[in-house]
């Protein structure tokens, strides 16, 4: 079965709009917009309305990832199939799904994709108690983010993240414009920042890291108060979250915080061009 995909048109990307705002991968038309003016390969559609929004998940990969993806189960191995190709087409060859449930990975594995991590969502519910607020640390301090602090920021994701989760620079100066980075210094030097999120009634923490030699001393739990917070004061009735199931110490930090995991497995899968 093959499956004929090209990038959107304008009168398809105004039938795709109400779908990607349902799904939250855009704060507004404007945005939704010029994310496709900036690079019209990234909405992919097809003619009887399968559709996939991509970007290159970090600089320093080549990686194509799935912010969004519309198809049947039945017409998912085409789709990953014409998506692989609009990978290699951008010179990259891993294509990622999206973070999807654990019942929903087997339409992806169907398609020639293989699981890659495992992702635990937690969430706050708006006035839900939340742990005494850790003092900051003597000589800590928490404030907005300036651009000078982009370098340090980005040698900091470095120290604290694998290749696949650490941003690179484009991204992080996208954060800075688009959402609020806020970080932790000490004598002149940042420590640790977050990154948060609102869209509508809804947040996202989208980053919360310190770099390891100021761990332990409650500089994280600090900043994820704040962060809380603040969120708690823009109005959002939730705010979430994603971290690997496997980090046991952030899992710990969140639940400390008022932040209940969700239940069930969400993933997500790769394809490299090696896979066929």
């Amino acid at each position: 079965m093959s499956l004929d995909l090209h990038p959107a048109r304008a009168d398809e990307a105004r039938r795709i709009w109400p779908v990607a705002k349902r799904a939250r991968l855009f704060g507004s038309v404007a945005e939704f917009d010029a994310f496709r003016t900036e690079g019209p390969w990234r909405l992919q559609v097809s003619d009887r309305g399968e559709c996939a929004v991509l970007e290159r998940w970090r600089e320093h990969l080549g990686i194509v990832a799935m912010r969004g993806a519309w198809c049947s189960a039945e017409r998912m191995p085409a789709f990953v199939d014409r998506l692989m190709q609009v990978a290699r087409d951008q010179g990259m060859d891993t294509l990622l799904s999206p973070l999807v449930a654990e019942e929903v990975a087997c339409v992806y594995e169907a398609a020639g994709m293989r699981l890659f991590e495992d992702i635990v969502v937690l969430r706050r519910v708006s006035g839900r108690r939340a742990a005494r607020r850790t003092p900051l640390p003597d000589g800590v301090r928490i404030r907005s983010a300036i651009p000078a602090d982009l370098g340090p920021l980005y040698a900091l994701d470095e120290m604290c993240f694998d290749e696949f989760w650490r941003y690179d620079a484009s991204r992080l100066a996208r954060h800075f414009v688009e959402d609020r980075l806020m970080v932790a210094e000490e004598s002149g030097e940042v420590i640790g920042y977050t990154l948060a999120t609102v869209i509508g009634s809804s947040a996202t923490l989208g980053r919360l890291a310190v770099v390891p030699d100021a761990r332990g001393r409650g500089v994280g739990a600090c900043l994820l108060a704040e962060a809380l917070e603040y969120l708690e004061r823009t109005g959002a009735a939730t705010v979430s979250l994603c971290t690997q199931r496997d980090n046991a110490v952030s899992r710990a930090l969140y639940a400390a915080a008022g932040l209940r995991e969700l239940p069930g497995r969400l993933c997500f899968l790769v394809r490299d061009a090696s896979d066929g």
